[in-house]
């Protein structure tokens, strides 16, 4: 019998093929798409135009560049991540002139720029509102909330750090149209955490027990 593990494996191998088969012009669609529902997302979700996460998607990930600049341009402080020793992130507040250095631990571009640590970010740091809002990168969700990330485990480490009794996040995954599936379609394994909404080109999905 597949272990969660093995399953998890063959759900990204597949989902990972179906994206490469995408061509530029579907991909600019979708950036188009999600960079609107994105904006509407964070508007109706994050207070006073706060802050949130972001990440930068690249090669067959669902593009991002797009929302993160509507965001900014909105008046939102927009956070990208920082891969760090022991599969940990730590923040970038992105800005349009942003310049990027190549990861050391992971295979993408990371903005440079001063680095706020988990707590920083939570509770609000040089002038910024406290963390209300995470964006993140997905494989493939289900219907309650359960993500396949990229295997690395550093949101999950993330999300984990961020349960610490304050108010809750609001966490939404980015993934393409037909990649959000039914209630129990994904494994899980017991460091996974949930998220409470699918941002796809079609619009928002709620995720969870009632949809929320």
């Amino acid at each position: 019998m597949e272990s969660a593990a093995e399953r998890k494996a063959s759900l990204r191998a597949e989902v990972w093929r179906r994206r490469r088969a995408m061509s530029p012009e579907e991909r600019a669609v979708a950036a188009a798409l999600i960079a609107t529902h994105g904006l509407e997302w964070a508007a109706s979700t994050v207070p006073a135009r706060g802050t949130l996460t972001a990440y930068l998607g690249v090669g067959a990930e669902p593009p991002t560049l797009a929302l993160i600049g509507l965001l900014v341009e909105d008046g939102f402080h927009v956070l990208l991540p920082i891969c760090e020793p022991e599969r940990q992130l730590s923040w970038v507040e992105w800005h349009p002139d942003a310049e990027y250095a190549r990861s050391r631990y992971a295979p993408i571009q990371e903005p440079v720029g001063p680095r706020l640590d988990a707590r920083a970010v939570r509770t609000g740091a040089a002038g910024r509102p406290p963390l209300s809002a995470v964006l993140l990168p997905a494989t493939a969700v289900d219907a309650e909330g359960r993500r396949i990330g990229q295997g690395g485990g550093y949101y999950d480490r993330f999300l984990a750090r961020m349960d610490d009794g304050g108010a809750p996040l609001a966490t939404a995954a980015i993934v393409y149209d037909g990649e959000v599936l039914a209630s129990g379609g994904l494994p899980e394994e017991a460091f996974d955490r949930h998220v409470g909404a699918a941002l796809t080109p079609s619009g928002l999905l709620r995720l969870g027990p009632r949809g929320e």
